[in-house]
């Protein structure tokens, strides 16, 4: 029985031996993306590729506009002043970093210092993606096919918006916990500017500490059964214990926690934004609005897809659990809310190279038990100039460069326009998407019923009654009579629409193809006639 237990810590020690040393070796002759001419240009391309879509994010004015606040005021804004169904409630803007950093931007350089400022955002995160992989030990060639697929998945959700910082977060601690993982040790200590950055640029700083939790409990796992010992368990515990009130430094300290937590699992605005939408239920929005959108779909389920296969075929040989765990979490995080698909795509890059490298290695008939071939040099390739000329003419033809930038959705200008020109002012019951658009061409003279802020500011009870008025549930007119409202502006195609036509005490003051502008009958409304005004809509629309 000794002999038994003797043989079993024998091979127990061997394995934890074979671990270590595979980690020492798989950064030998591993290829990166930094380390030549050829594959750097190749990943200017794929920056330009996922940098692709150039046009506004409905709150991109909201983003600004609070920033500009804030840079004028001197300090952080902490309650409502641009609502009339929360003015002064508690604001915890969990945006506020990023709003400072793009009024700063467009004050300055405009709509090319965004373009800039967006193109900077995509290139580290892929740069950040690019290091992770390198890190696996994966072929050129691999790498190479991966990178591309998730240049492309992520595309779509690459706009002008603060989740912007959670991908670039989500990327680099990728890129942490990947050398660590693969190397035995990485600089861990990181973990604590990055999230309190995280915390103050975008509300997605809990996906960071769930990635932290599922490595170290894995990681701490693994050694525990090996009979390693307590001490790299204690540490990624402390690093996940010190990741965590890293995130309270916060205008709104612990407060923060909640808000995240209310807008992940008690949030009603979920059923009008596409974001937050179970990705079977997108997908099929998608289909039939849309054929060529489902492509970015199909490249994020296909690396999910080839991440579980590729896995499956070679459990153990990659000795990565801990990545494969982050990997799985984000893709189940991606099957519930649409969002999540770019951070599934960039979890699943590590652990797919790893093991796909692991199957072409098999393939070739090369050893696979312990540490992958050396991945090839890094010396540049002949036709290395392609990618540039390539990246530099697809920059061009996207727009990078250029001062104007397209509208997203249709917006109702010419309704404000006409808001403007005959001086309507007062609270504006106005579409959800439409909230941070009518900030910024309006305030502070009128105010909005609500805007894309939603569980920040807004009470249960105004988001609810804004749901029940737009899709004319019952107790739609109550909602008309519960608030101050003075306008409803509202698409033509909205079901509302049919509810102002038939309410009483309200007229249709002006109407084209993008809006309808409702006023009381009873508030004054000078120099409009009785009858309403139609108009032409935009053909050409750019922000601002």
């Amino acid at each position: 029985m000794r002999a038994a237990a003797v043989n079993c810590d024998s091979r127990i020690q061997r394995d934890v031996s074979g671990v270590s040393a595979a980690k020492a070796e798989i950064g030998k002759g591993r290829f990166s993306f930094l380390q030549s001419r050829s594959g750097g240009l190749y990943l200017l391309l794929v920056i330009i590729i996922a940098d692709a879509l150039q046009y506004t994010d409905p709150d991109l004015w909201g983003h600004i506009y609070f920033g500009q606040v804030v840079l004028r005021e001197h300090r952080v804004v902490l309650h409502d002043t641009v609502s009339y169904s929360a003015f002064g409630q508690l604001y915890r803007n969990h945006e506020w970093l990023t709003e400072v950093l793009m009024a700063l931007i467009y004050n300055h350089f405009g709509i090319i210092g965004l373009k800039l400022w967006k193109f900077a955002c995509v290139a580290t995160t892929l740069v950040c993606v690019a290091l992770a992989s390198a890190e696996t030990g994966a072929s050129r060639g691999v790498q190479s096919s991966v990178l591309s697929v998730v240049a492309i998945a992520i595309m779509p959700q690459m706009q002008f918006r603060p989740q912007l910082y959670t991908f670039i977060f989500s990327a680099a601690l990728l890129a942490l916990l990947a050398r660590h993982n693969y190397r035995g040790r990485a600089p861990l200590w990181l973990v604590v500017p990055i999230m309190i950055l995280w915390a103050n640029l975008h509300g997605g700083f809990a996906i960071g500490i769930a990635m932290l939790g599922a490595y170290a409990g894995v990681a701490g796992l693994q050694d525990l059964i090996a009979g390693t010992g307590f001490a790299r368990p204690f540490r990624l515990a402390l690093m996940v214990v010190a990741g965590t009130l890293a995130t309270l430094l916060t205008p709104w300290g612990v407060g923060l926690w909640y808000l995240v937590g209310h807008a992940l699992f008690a949030s009603n605005i979920h059923v009008i934004i596409v974001d937050w939408m179970p990705l079977t239920a997108a997908l099929a929005r998608q289909w039939h609005s849309n054929h060529l959108g489902v492509i970015f779909y199909a490249c994020v389920i296909g690396l999910m897809v080839g991440f579980a296969v590729t896995f499956a075929l070679t459990p153990r040989s990659g000795r990565d659990l801990p990545l494969v765990a982050i990997a799985a979490m984000m893709s189940w995080a991606a099957f519930s809310a649409v969002r999540n698909m770019p951070l599934a795509a960039i979890a699943c890059t590590v652990p797919l190279a790893r093991h796909a490298e692991l199957l072409a290695a098999r393939w070739r008939k090369e050893p696979v038990d312990g540490d992958l071939p050396a991945a090839g040099g890094g010396r540049s390739q002949p036709g290395a100039l392609l990618p540039a000329g390539v990246a530099l003419a697809l920059a061009l033809v996207l727009g990078l460069f250029s001062p104007r930038l397209v509208q997203d959705n249709p917006y109702p200008a010419r309704a404000v326009a006409f808001m403007q020109e005959h001086r309507l002012r007062g609270n504006v019951l106005g579409d959800f998407g439409w909230g941070q658009y009518l900030i910024w061409h309006l305030a502070p003279e009128s105010k909005v019923f609500i805007d894309g802020r939603y569980d920040t500011v807004f009470p249960t009870k105004v988001i609810n009654d804004y749901l029940c008025f737009y899709f004319d549930w019952p107790g739609a007119a109550a909602v008309l009579s519960a608030y101050p409202h003075d306008f409803v502006l509202i698409p033509p195609n909205a079901p509302a629409d049919a509810l102002m036509s038939r309410m009483p005490g309200w007229k249709l003051v002006y109407r084209d193809a993008d809006s309808c502008l409702f006023a009381r009958a009873d508030k004054p409304l000078p120099a409009i006639t009785t009858a309403p005004v139609s108009g032409a809509a935009e053909a050409v629309r750019y922000f601002p």
